[in-house]
């Protein structure tokens, strides 16, 4: 059912005009009607409002959200249930998304966007505070409006892709992603159950937008950039931009808050919020960011060498299997490099006394292979090596359980990170329970690289 301008919903707000529509429903401005006042409106779809079970929990999430008092989100004024209609009635704000802001400027000067970020953490404390997630930040859902003393950013649609949570579960069924996957965390991604320190990954790949000109990795098929999120490393800001100077603490601090394991990023958004005002204490030198108007940037500079990390020390010993010889002894000769005792064994071979099993997938039936030597308790964890741009393999060792995938030929930091962290939960003997969606072996916990 479409609103027209002068259409009142629940007998107290006169629809003016649209202002946007999204997967969950349709903002409205819309005026209060003896109040005066002018709202925003959003009126959920119908076949979001008729999921079973969405109704109930829209409006105990609705009573949560019009808990959450802040200057940085978006007051909730009423909510409620007009026939066949579902809506909840908002703040209307004023000013430009961030999106908005660089499309036109490119990037911005470190102060100017870690402050933005630590005004976005004060709101993210707040609402974490009250079991809120957030689940679907990005440029576009953080507005800037003018005040006397700077720049004031206003969170849009807090709340609300958790209130989608019961429609998004069905969904997800069927394999479509929840959120936008240039920003989602890989524990997200997966299907698996996500708190604040969700939000704080998606804070992350913001940063690195407005400091770069850049999502950490390059928009393209929503299957190819969530595999990137899980599996790939993530490009630091030098990497992303080496004609720009970042800060080393600054750096830190973005790269630990887009770290794949969620126990690896900050704790909650106060220590997030710290690190980032750590930042703003100290001087900042470097290259000015784009002229207005450049735009956003479309290529990635080439990365700068990056030396290799240094061996591994005390580490059990890592097993490569492989159909071909030589491919498994360009991967041995790699670990060997990194610093781990490596070498290559056969199909048959007891795998007890590894702390890691690399397997190189050449195909379905390798893949296949793998994940069936992932499901055994006898077996170390398995970590998949193929071609990156293989998103078949890729996807299919993402829904297989197995514990990783490193992308060949291998970069030494990434291969030493994943295959220390894999060592590290043999040792400790903590492989943790399968994750929902993946699959009878259900092995990894996650990607483990940055």
């Amino acid at each position: 059912m479409r609103l027209v301008p002068g259409q009142v919903v629940a007998g107290r707000f006169q629809i003016v005009r649209a202002l946007g529509e999204g997967g969950m429903g349709v903002v409205h401005e819309a005026e209060q009607l003896g109040l005066g006042r002018r709202v925003a409106l959003k009126v959920m779809h119908p076949h979001v409002a008729s999921t079973p079970g969405f109704v109930e929990r829209f409006h105990r999430e609705a009573q949560v959200l019009a808990r959450l008092r802040h200057p940085g989100s978006v007051e909730v004024y009423d909510f409620g249930a007009d026939e066949e209609l579902l809506f909840i009635a908002m703040a209307l704000v004023s000013g430009e998304s961030l999106e908005a802001v660089l499309l036109r400027e490119g990037v911005l000067s470190v102060p100017r966007a870690v402050g933005l970020a630590v005004q976005v953490l004060e709101v993210l404390g707040a609402a974490h505070a009250l079991g809120i997630v957030h689940r679907d930040l990005k440029p576009a859902n953080l507005f800037l409006e003018s005040h006397p003393e700077g720049e004031r950013v206003k969170v849009l649609d807090f709340g609300l892709a958790t209130l989608s949570e019961s429609w998004h579960t069905r969904i997800t069924q069927v394999g479509t992603a929840v959120g936008t996957p240039g920003f989602m965390s890989p524990e997200q991604m997966r299907g698996g159950l996500v708190d604040g320190r969700s939000d704080l990954y998606a804070l992350g790949c913001v940063l690195h937008e407005l400091l770069t000109g850049s999502p950490p990795f390059p928009v393209g098929p929503s299957v190819e950039v969530s595999a990137a999120h899980l599996y790939r490393p993530v490009p630091s800001l030098r990497e992303a931009r080496p004609d720009l100077s970042f800060p080393a603490r600054l750096e830190s601090a973005v790269m630990r808050a887009m770290e794949k394991l969620p126990t690896a990023r900050p704790v909650d958004a106060a220590a997030m919020r710290e690190e980032l005002l750590a930042v703003l204490a100290e001087p900042v030198s470097g290259a000015p960011p784009a002229r207005r108007g450049e735009g956003k940037k479309t290529g990635r500079p080439t990365p700068r060498e990056v030396a290799p990390p240094g061996p591994v020390v005390g580490s059990a010993p890592v097993a490569v299997l492989s159909e071909r010889t030589d491919a498994g002894a360009r991967l041995v000769e790699s670990l060997t490099t990194c610093g781990f005792q490596a070498r290559f064994v056969g199909a048959a071979e007891p795998l007890l006394g590894f702390g890691a099993l690399l397997v190189i997938a050449e195909g379905r039936a390798s893949l296949a292979r793998a994940r069936e030597l992932a499901a055994r308790p006898d077996v170390p964890p398995v970590l998949v090596c193929g071609p990156a741009e293989d998103w078949e393999l890729v996807t299919g060792a993402l829904e297989g359980g197995v514990f990783d995938f490193i992308p060949l030929p291998p970069d030494p930091r990434d291969l030493t990170r994943k295959v220390s962290r894999a060592q590290k939960l043999k040792r400790q003997g903590s492989l943790p329970p399968p994750l929902p969606g993946a699959g009878p072996s259900g092995r990894g916990p996650g990607p483990t690289g940055r």
